[in-house]
């Protein structure tokens, strides 16, 4: 069975679910550039705090970064367990780089959220791992996505 040749009430399913799960994931994509401008900088503003009078922020407190870390590691693997379900159907994409996309999105669930810890305890160079692995999350989430969506819109059951 692939994504292609599923029956049309499924893959009608799937494509409304993938779409809607597209735009939610890019409107947190957003909301991360409205908070960081997608800089090193500005994330470590987020997780160490500023000096600026006009729009100070607070350095993240434990507790803060437990919660936020808590919500996204939970949100993530339940979006790229499902999206990874789905993926695995497809028929584009095999071998080494299926088995890829699949796993590597929860290395970088762990290395992004957890390393706010590494911000703000250890050292704020960490935030250079932070936003390539981010980024590597990111990539697969849309490759996958748009993978999916093609098969199941584009491609004609056989």
């Amino acid at each position: 069975m692939t994504l292609k040749t599923l029956d049309n009430n499924l893959k009608n399913l799937l494509i409304y679910y993938l779409i809607t799960l597209g735009i939610g994931f890019s409107l947190g994509v957003l909301y991360v550039y409205l908070n960081s401008e997608f800089t090193s900088t500005g994330m470590l503003e987020q997780y160490l705090g500023n000096d600026d009078e006009w729009s100070p922020k607070l350095p993240k407190t434990l507790i803060d970064l437990v919660s936020h870390t808590h919500d996204h590691i939970t949100m993530f693997s339940i979006i790229f367990l499902t999206l990874g379900l789905i993926f695995s159907y497809n028929s584009t994409i095999n071998g080494f780089w299926h088995k890829f996309l699949l796993l590597e999105p929860f290395i970088s669930i762990v290395l992004t959220f957890g390393g706010f810890f590494v911000i703000r305890f250890i050292t704020p160079s960490f935030s250079y791992i932070i936003m390539i692995s981010s980024t590597l999350m990111y990539i697969c989430f849309y490759l996958m996505l748009f993978i999916c969506l093609y098969e199941l819109i584009y491609l004609n059951k056989k």
